[in-house]
């Protein structure tokens, strides 16, 4: 496993890791097929992003993984696991520890106001996100997150 470290915001350590994708957790039962930019705005699929991958391998930011209580990883950007595992490729990650605190835009991030959800750790960003998961069974089956992929939606059939 590559690991490397380097300055964040100029305060917090982080560690940044390449993962096989095949041992990191899911905290959702599905995907969009259909993906927009959130830099560019241009359009996307999912497809597109597997077949970039296996021509380019890993491009842009590294997603963010919590290391969980019981040492395994679970990853709160579920759509590029997925794709890395089909593509057959590491994952770069910036792995985080449960208790580590939220900076002030990660709690933005992952506050959810409409059901009074303000979450202060890695560990409780996740577990918001394992929460509101359908079926209501999955939380209480994988409280850390499911090795089981998740499903992709819209796509043409």
């Amino acid at each position: 496993m590559f690991l490397s470290r380097h300055i964040k915001g100029g305060k917090n350590l982080t560690k940044t890791s390449s993962l096989n994708p095949n041992d990191i957790r899911f905290s959702q039962t599905t995907v969009s097929y259909n993906k927009i930019d959130r830099k560019t705005g241009k359009k996307f699929t999912y497809d597109d992003l597997v077949d970039s991958m296996k021509k380019d391998g890993w491009k842009g930011d590294p997603v963010d993984v919590v290391k969980m209580p019981d040492g395994k990883i679970t990853s709160m950007d579920n759509t590029r696991i997925l794709a890395a595992r089909e593509a057959g490729i590491d994952v770069q990650a910036t792995v985080r520890n449960a208790g580590d605190k939220l900076s002030p835009a990660e709690v933005e991030r992952f506050t959810d106001l409409d059901k009074g959800f303000h979450p202060e750790t890695w560990g409780d960003a996740i577990s918001g996100r394992i929460n509101k998961q359908k079926p209501k069974r999955f939380p209480k089956e994988n409280p850390s997150g499911s090795i089981t992929p998740p499903r992709v939606t819209g796509k043409p059939k």
